[in-house]
Formats: C-alpha cells, structure tokens, sequence
C-alpha cells in the first residue's frame, strides 16, 4: 500500500510538470530558458554565499598611509635637490629646525635698523633663497615684521609642497607669502631688505659675490649654520645663525686688503 501511494505521488508530480510544460509552452516560454535562469540563480546564490563567508580585507590605517606618504615625498624632495649640488650651484633640502628658526627671528626683532623702520611704517621685504618647504618663509609672515615674506627654491617637488600649504593655510599668509620656482642665481635682490640663507661651504663664496653685487645699504643677510668667507658679522653666532649688515659686513675686508697692499715701512 505504502509503495502504490509513493508511486501516485510521483505520478502526480510528474503530471504536474508536464502539465506546466504544456502551459509554458503554450504561452512561448522556452523551458530551456528557464533552466538556464535557475542555473544562474544558483551560481549566483554560491558566489554571494562565498563572499559572505571571506574575511574582511586588512586595510592601511590612515595615519600610515600618510606618515608613509610623507616621507615618500621628503626623500623624493632630498633626490631632486642633487642636480645643483653635483653642478655646486646649490644645496640639498635641508630644513631650517625651531631652534634656528627662533633665534633668526629673535635677533632679527631686535635688530635696530628693524626696530626702526617699524617704527616709520617702512615696509619691509624678506627673501629665502632656497626655501624648501617654505616654513622660513611661513615664520617671517607669522612674526609680522614684513610686508612681503618670499621663497625662491627651484625643487618643483618642494616648491609645490609650500604652495600646497599657502593655498591650505590661506587667510593667514595669502597676502603675505608668495614664492616662486627659480633659480636663485637668477633672482634679482636689490630690493631687498632681509635675505635668509641656508648654503654649503662649496657656494657661500659665490654666493657672497651675488648678494655683494645686489644689496642695498641697509639690508640684512642671515646665514643658518654657514658663514660667508670674507664677511664680518654684526654679532655673534646664536645657535648657528649669524647675521650680517651691508655694507658693514665688507668694509673690514676691504681696510685689511688694503693694509696688505700698502705695509708700513
């Protein structure tokens, strides 16, 4: 009896089926088509199934990433500043640290000459040559002594780093920052009023030349860490920054040449 009931059951399965065939038929429905779509709903079912079931994939934290692109750019930055070493017509990217940065300023602020023409509501202009990551230049627009805060650097990459920050940081120092991708052996500097340096021994002489040939009485050089063989600074070294003043810092130079040229007798 059990037996003869399985098999009505399959009998009618199978009417059943066939039955729907017939009426799939009837109305243009392959049922090949509908095959396929139950085999691709299937796969698809798996595929899901599976994704569901991967781990998570690990992903960099933000923070690495940016340390990481960081010191991608600042080793990228050092490569590019080679080609004028190698020619000796410059230096590599080296970035003026907080302590030379303080005592630049600080000697700078209580420069006398400064002093007055802040009094006088002189304007004043500052140039870094060689400017890197412009943060001299940000420092020099930050301390509101100048009017105009400028950085020459001829390191693209470097050079759009600091035009990055002016754009980002732009209602502070907009107005009061610019710099330009340049040679600095192509700047013009006789309006100047405060240039900062930040040179190798192999081009402080030459550089020494330029800036001599340039400068208008008055104005101020600020050499971080080396000196300008020949000058004389107007005072001390503080914390590897000497500053000279034109044209006090010649006139000794040239009265010893001219001792050397005419001894006593």
């Amino acid at each position: 009896m059990i037996k003869e009931s399985m098999m009505d059951k399959k009998n009618n399965v199978d009417d059943g089926s066939a039955e729907e065939r017939r009426i799939l038929e009837s109305l243009g429905i392959s049922t090949e088509i509908l095959k396929e779509e139950e085999v691709n709903e299937s796969s698809l079912s798996l595929k899901n199934n599976n994704h569901d079931n991967q781990e998570p994939q690990q992903q960099i934290h933000p923070a690495l990433a940016m340390g990481l692109g960081c010191a991608f750019l600042f080793n990228m930055g050092i490569l590019l500043s080679l080609p004028p070493v190698i020619r000796g017509k410059g230096a590599p990217y080296l970035p003026t640290f907080q302590k030379g940065l303080n005592s630049m300023f600080s000697q700078l602020k209580n420069d006398a000459q400064i002093t007055k023409a802040q009094t006088l509501g002189k304007p004043l202009t500052f140039v870094d040559l060689g400017s890197g990551d412009g943060r001299v230049v940000f420092r020099a627009a930050r301390e509101g002594i100048f009017h105009k805060s400028i950085g020459y650097e001829i390191n693209p990459l470097l050079h759009i780093w600091a035009q990055s920050r002016r754009i980002i940081q732009a209602p502070l120092y907009w107005s009061s920052t610019n710099f330009a991708l340049r040679d600095i052996w192509k700047v013009n500097l006789t309006n100047v009023d405060v240039v900062a340096v930040y040179g190798l021994d192999p081009i402080m002489r030459d550089l020494g030349k330029k800036l001599k040939n340039e400068l208008k009485p008055g104005s101020l050089v600020v050499s971080n860490v080396f000196t300008i063989p020949g000058w004389k600074p107007s005072k001390a070294n503080v914390d590897g920054v000497t500053i000279y003043k034109v044209p006090d810092c010649w006139e000794t130079s040239l009265s010893t040449n001219t001792t050397n040229m005419h001894p006593k007798i």
